[in-house]
């Protein structure tokens, strides 16, 4: 006979399936399944079990039945979809459902329609994440300027939306777990919001869940907040690994003021202060152009065009004063980057130019190095497995050598590294053994010791692709 939980399984999925992908992406609906909300109930600070649990945009109730099957009775939903509140109030007893719109109501409204005479103790859930754009509007109250006024300094999307509004009705000393998309953690147009967070409440715990959510786009986390100033409290930052949360490490969140990067452990964490408060940054010495590629001609250069240290079916120019990056960056091929000199770029190239030609080609050696690489995937684009964007704000802040009797440290020796792999068979053996002489210099250069070199090669190895790692 079939399990309560297995019956709410084929419930839920059967109205989520009836659901066309279209209207999903469009609305920002990504159901979240029983087997996730159940570890997210249990990663919260064990509220009392009378406590108020409220899920703003519950779907068909997967946070909710999960509550209640861990001993919270106290449970309520609302969603937009009345057919998703049916099938709420179908499949889970005893709670309260409503159809609204939780987003455009203000919160005392919302706070008397669901019956309760005060905030409620926990808001847990996975809002909507869409941009706030053409058809998709934030729809409120004609006098909640307020919420209107955040949202659109703070990203202008659904789920922006849904946080203010469920902290606006949170309890004092409440919780808050969400499930929202990871690069809320590290966009600038989400700054405003962010740092608001970090300055006045309580950050509890960032689990890391990668790509968890088939056909959508970018990566997740699941954020929780105690509504309360911080303290002395340290962000525990975890992470989906076979089904659990682990733990990875623990970072004072005074740390952070702005950009929020999830640390492995202590040793990441070292690098990361080491790499960038030694050195002066990228944006220290480009006195030139970095952008992306302007031109429209036939005869430009693309991003497909681009191998590392060359270019497919061109030879390098002679001279001039840039360097061509493809704009899409994977973790797995690391930064590809060849000496533009005087050609044209199309817009799938990010251009660096800086007006001196040795310094473009010592650039372009730090730029393919695995230190490089492994600051970027790390400390830029925060762990991300897909593909992102070598755009200048990421790029500009790339750590560079200290000079040394005037000049950058290892120039010529870098210098003279970059020519013989421009003028090698590419991917040829000798090629490989260039390169791994080339990382050898860089760390010189920068000074990095033994067992930073460990891990940071270790880790490198982790996420690139073999087929950079060494010859075969």
């Amino acid at each position: 006979m079939a399990s309560t939980q297995d019956l709410f399984k084929a419930a839920y999925n059967e109205y989520e399936y009836s659901l066309t992908g279209k209207y999903k992406q469009e609305n920002g609906i990504f159901y979240t399944d029983v087997t996730l909300a159940e570890k997210i109930i249990n990663n919260l600070l064990k509220p009392h079990k009378t406590a108020v649990i409220l899920d703003p945009c519950c779907g068909t109730g997967n946070f909710l039945f999960a509550a209640k099957k861990h001993g919270y009775d106290n449970v309520y939903g609302i969603d937009c979809d009345p057919n998703a509140i049916k099938l709420c109030k179908k499949n889970i007893p005893h709670g309260t459902f409503i159809a609204a719109d939780f987003i455009g109501q203000l919160s005392n409204k919302t706070i008397k329609t669901l019956g309760l005479k005060d905030k409620v103790d926990v808001i847990i859930g996975n809002p909507p994440y869409v941009p706030i754009s053409g058809n998709v509007v934030l729809s409120t109250t004609e006098n909640d300027h307020w919420l209107k006024r955040k949202v659109f300094n703070s990203g202008k999307n659904l789920f922006i939306a849904a946080l203010i509004r469920s902290l606006d009705i949170l309890k004092d000393g409440g919780l808050l777990s969400y499930i929202i998309p990871k690069n809320f953690l590290h966009v600038s147009s989400y700054s405003s919001l962010r740092r608001e967070l970090l300055r006045e409440k309580t950050i509890v715990s960032i689990v890391d869940l990668g790509a968890y959510f088939k056909n959508v786009r970018g990566e997740q986390i699941i954020l929780t907040i105690k509504n309360s100033p911080p303290t002395k409290n340290k962000i525990s930052i975890r992470k989906l690994s076979n089904g659990r949360f682990v733990k990875m490490t623990s970072i004072p969140q005074i740390f952070y003021t702005d950009e929020i990067l999830l640390f492995n452990c202590k040793e990441d964490y070292a690098v990361f202060n080491n790499l960038s408060s030694s050195y002066s940054k990228l944006s220290d010495l480009a006195n030139g152009f970095v952008g992306r590629g302007k031109s429209a001609s036939s005869d430009s250069i693309s991003g497909k065009d681009i191998r590392k240290f060359g270019y497919k079916e061109r030879a390098l120019p002679k001279s001039g004063s840039r360097i061509f990056i493809q704009n899409i960056y994977s973790a797995e091929a690391g930064i590809i980057a060849a000496f533009g000199g005087e050609l044209e770029a199309s817009q799938t190239v990010t251009v660096f130019t800086d007006g001196n030609e040795k310094m473009c080609r010592y650039i372009l050696g730090i730029l393919h190095s695995r230190l490089c690489n492994f600051f970027l995937y790390k400390y830029c684009y925060n762990h991300s497995r897909l593909t992102m964007h070598t755009d200048a704000k990421y790029l500009k802040k790339i750590p560079l050598p200290p000079q040394k009797d005037g000049f950058l440290n290892k120039f010529d020796d870098i210098l003279a590294i970059v020519a013989v792999l421009e003028n090698d068979e590419y991917m040829s053996k000798s090629w490989f053994e260039n390169i791994e002489k080339l990382n050898i210099i860089v760390y010189e250069a920068y000074g990095i010791k033994d067992k930073q070199i460990e891990y940071i090669d270790s880790e490198t190895q982790r996420f690139q692709s073999k087929r950079w790692i060494k010859y075969e």
